[in-house]
């Protein structure tokens, strides 16, 4: 996300300065990243969950995100920008539907929202830094310099995830074996066991998703809840620069009430792990969306605003973060094998059709209604998808039953594993059984969690 937030504070000066643009091509600069995700994640969802490795895909998307890199530092046209910018949504979706699909195969389930909230802090904090960072370099080091910041900070993250060797390999191997064992000599165990990045003999299809109701609420309360905080990124400065004359420094200010109350996602997670997605989504939308009606009510109050700027942030990650950890219980749940790229690819193309339609949406009601109609459109938004957390979302005698599916599997996978081959330990992202049982994990692990995201 640091690459993402680098490049957007300077795009307006690129479409004005090379390509003497207005705000209708800024617009779909920013917008056409949006379309990459919704393109590239259902595609990486199926080669994240067609091979045994997803470090190879990522690899891929890593690559497709410093060619978008360069040739945004080399373009001279708008049509190459538009590539450019094309060409990093494609990248985003595969290291997000790749690094939440790492995230599931490498914690136990019951830790598992404490990990993906700590994804979604390494998420705010290149999202906080890159766009002030992106700004410093470029007025200090002038138009090439963001964009060399980027690629040296990919290249490390290339080498980072190139080290990786995942348990996931290993598990694979195991389970093939095992289901072979009765009817295959030794030789060609071994050669089962040898073998890298071959096809998954069974994998849980899109299909078997879109007809889980856990899952389709988790994909409609995701893109509800980007709706709310993209259609916010363009309406919400407006408003604060008309109402109090804030200039662009105190309107970023302002927005930090939004993006610091994410740090608390790991506590979200914690909450969700012991009590389930259900009643934590319910209670988050409902103060969410109380907060941005009271937002339209209090619109002259700047005091009021950052106030409710805090909550809104605050419930907001407590939308988000049980829904991330739904989505592997469910998949956990479902079908024959493995499908947790694909789901992560939901949730992608979910959160990226929020960010597509919200800015279009908020923008066109505020400049014909005002502030309080955008404040009720996007508070609709949240309630609309109320019913369906409430009613489709796990509680927690369902959080229980996963956890003691969890525990079953798992310890079907190690009966196999200890039959077929000896489980091996890997770099960044070992975890040993007796952390597992007691739901713990290495500071290693955890910082690196944070850190693939960001």
């Amino acid at each position: 996300m640091a690459t993402y937030g680098i490049i957007v504070p300077i795009i307006p000066f690129i479409v004005s300065e090379k390509m003497n643009g207005g705000a209708t091509d800024t617009g779909l600069l920013l917008a056409v990243y949006a379309v990459g995700i919704l393109l590239s994640s259902p595609l990486f969802g199926v080669l994240g969950d067609h091979f045994v490795s997803r470090r190879v895909p990522m690899l891929i998307g890593l690559l497709g995100m410093l060619l978008s890199t360069v040739l945004f530092m080399l373009a001279t046209n708008f049509y190459v920008f538009l590539l450019a910018r094309l060409l990093q949504g494609v990248a985003g979706g595969s290291v997000w539907t790749l690094g939440l699909a790492l995230i599931t195969d490498v914690f136990p389930a019951n830790v598992l929202g404490v990990q993906m909230g700590k994804a979604l802090v390494g998420y705010t904090l290149g999202l906080m830094m890159g766009p002030p960072l992106g700004g410093v370099l470029y007025e200090r080091g002038g138009y090439q310099a963001p964009f060399i910041f980027c690629c040296t900070i990919t290249v490390i993250d290339l080498g980072c995830r190139a080290l990786i060797i995942e348990e996931r390999e290993e598990i694979v191997k195991a389970l093939r074996i095992q289901g072979k064992q009765e009817e295959a000599t030794e030789e060609e165990a071994e050669v089962v066991a040898t073998r890298k990045n071959q096809r998954l003999e069974e994998s849980t299809s899109f299909w078997e998703l879109i007809k889980n109701k856990r899952l389709m609420a988790c994909v409609i309360v995701t893109a509800c809840n980007s709706f709310v905080f993209s259609g916010a990124e363009p309406t919400v400065p407006l408003h604060l620069a008309s109402a109090f004359n804030l200039t662009s420094e105190r309107i970023g200010l302002v927005f930090m009430a939004f993006s610091l109350p994410t740090l608390t996602a790991p506590i979200s997670g914690a909450l969700s792990d012991r009590f389930g997605a259900k009643i934590m989504c319910v209670v988050a939308i409902i103060l969410c969306g109380t907060a941005v009606i009271l937002t339209g009510v209090y619109q002259q109050s700047l005091p009021m605003i950052i106030f409710l700027f805090t909550i809104i942030g605050t419930t907001g990650t407590a939308i988000l973060t049980p829904v991330l950890g739904e989505i592997s219980a469910v998949v956990r749940t479902t079908g024959a094998g493995d499908g947790f790229a694909r789901a992560y690819a939901m949730f992608n193309m979910a959160f990226s059709l929020g960010v597509l339609v919200g800015p279009v949406v908020c923008g066109v009601v505020y400049e014909r209604l005002g502030f309080r109609a955008i404040c009720l459109t996007m508070s609709g938004s949240l309630f609309l998808s109320l019913p369906v957390a409430a009613f489709w979302f796990g509680g927690v005698g369902q959080k229980q039953k996963d956890l003691q599916k969890y525990k079953e599997d798992e310890a079907a996978r190690r009966r196999g594993a200890s039959e077929g081959l000896t489980r091996s330990k890997y770099s960044l992202e070992f975890r040993t059984i007796a952390e597992e049982e007691e739901g713990g994990v290495s500071g290693v692990n955890s910082m690196y969690i944070s850190l693939i995201c960001f």
